[in-house]
């Protein structure tokens, strides 16, 4: 009975081993493309830089990339292009000057304007209480005479924010002292703990670009048109074209730009962008296309036609955002057009602020070597051998023990 139990447990492995390769393997073949992604020292949140060629050869939206470690297990991420976190506050911390909780008297916190800056609301970081206390606040030049800024703020409960600290704004009318002293009185109280005082500035995020490698063109001049015909050698996602104009000097002019095939006609074709270039702007077209080929027409009146002296093109830099563990192998899979767009449990991303998180970038993408074209190609590593020896083995053993356990009872 011992060696049915052994045979048994030994079977049940062999096919957990064997369903677990085939997961692996079919999650790994089904992608044409592949880029390895720089080895990290320390475990942390970072953000993927996805290199342009990478994202030319993915699906529209991205929904066929996928992150693997070096066992082949998925890790979960997030896109991002640094636009869709909108405005950030970005806080400014005055540097404290002095800090001196008086137990009998008040808690003095004196901090420094260190630019000047002209301001009219100060926030304050201070560790958690419940007490019934008031503030004065004023502001020096010299630290040696104070004048009046505000009195009598109430100092407002910490309430329950789960956090050990909280924070409070004293808004008064706009003033630029070198020095601020937050008083806050308690005669024969304890002290209250100020951590920190300083100023939020609400920041808008700028758009990142990554330029795509250099454009071919040609133009044709026809009538009171002009055409320019734009060659990738891959459908790469295109955010801005910058058209180098060196002449007219002043110009205003209709714009319209296309997606089309390689033969530029009005067959396959797909407006993408209507627009005015002119001579008081900075030459870029906006527009987002995912495409090899692009027509842009500049419409010219009865005016002489732009010169353009060249072309270049911009894509948004994207990104992959993923908690990576330190010294491991990671690698970025695409080129699915099976794949569905996948729902992770991105919860890591509550304790990170996305746009100051560490930058490290993906590799040229290349041929996956494990990808099964079904046309002949061998991967690079056989597993599909390794697989079916596996199962000839398991019912092999299979068929051994059933016929022992048929003897046993007969």
């Amino acid at each position: 009975m011992m060696g049915n139990r052994r045979v048994k447990l030994v079977a049940a492995l062999l096919c957990i081993l064997i369903l677990k390769s085939i997961t692996t393997y079919a999650q790994v073949n089904a992608f044409k493309y592949r880029a390895d992604i720089k080895k990290i020292d320390s475990a942390g949140i970072y953000k993927i830089e996805l290199n342009p060629g990478l994202i030319a050869k993915s699906a529209k939206g991205l929904y066929d990339i996928r992150l693997f470690d070096n066992t082949g297990k998925t890790v979960a991420y997030a896109l991002s292009n640094n636009l869709s976190a909108g405005n950030q506050d970005s806080f400014i911390e005055f540097p404290v000057v002095n800090s001196s909780p008086e137990t009998d008297t008040a808690t003095i916190y004196i901090s420094e304007n260190v630019n000047r800056l002209n301001i009219n609301q100060l926030w304050v970081d201070l560790k958690n209480t419940s007490v019934n206390r008031n503030v004065n606040l004023t502001g020096s030049d010299d630290l040696k005479t104070w004048f009046a800024i505000k009195e009598d703020i109430q100092l407002q409960d910490a309430g329950d924010g789960g956090k050990p600290d909280y924070e409070q704004s004293f808004s008064f009318p706009i003033s630029n002292y070198r020095y601020f002293k937050i008083q806050i009185n308690g005669k024969n109280k304890a002290p209250v703990k100020i951590l920190r005082s300083g100023i939020y500035l609400t920041q808008s995020n700028q758009p990142e670009y990554a330029e795509l490698p250099p454009v071919k063109f040609n133009k044709v001049d026809t009538g009171k048109k002009t055409s320019i015909f734009i060659r990738f050698a891959e459908p790469y996602q295109l955010n801005k074209l910058h058209l180098n104009i060196t002449d007219p000097k002043y110009y205003s002019r209709r714009v319209v730009v296309y997606t089309t095939d390689k033969n530029f006609d009005n067959v396959n074709i797909d407006e993408v962008c209507d627009t005015v270039l002119s001579s008081s702007g900075k030459q870029d077209i906006m527009l987002s296309a995912k495409a090899k080929y692009i027509r842009v027409d500049i419409f010219n009146g009865d005016d002489n036609p732009l010169r353009v002296a060249s072309v270049n093109a911009y894509q948004l830099k994207q990104y992959i955002i993923s908690y990576l563990a330190g010294g491991h192998d990671y690698y970025v899979l695409t080129g699915d057009s099976l794949a569905k767009t996948v729902n992770y449990d991105l919860s890591f991303l509550k304790y990170c602020s996305i746009d100051r998180l560490p930058v490290i970038t993906s590799n040229t993408a290349y041929k996956n070597p494990d990808y099964a074209t079904g046309k002949g190609a061998q991967p690079k590593h056989d597993f599909g051998l390794w697989i079916w020896l596996s199962m000839l083995i398991v019912l092999a053993l299979l068929s051994f023990l059933t016929v022992k356990m048929t003897r046993e009872i007969q």
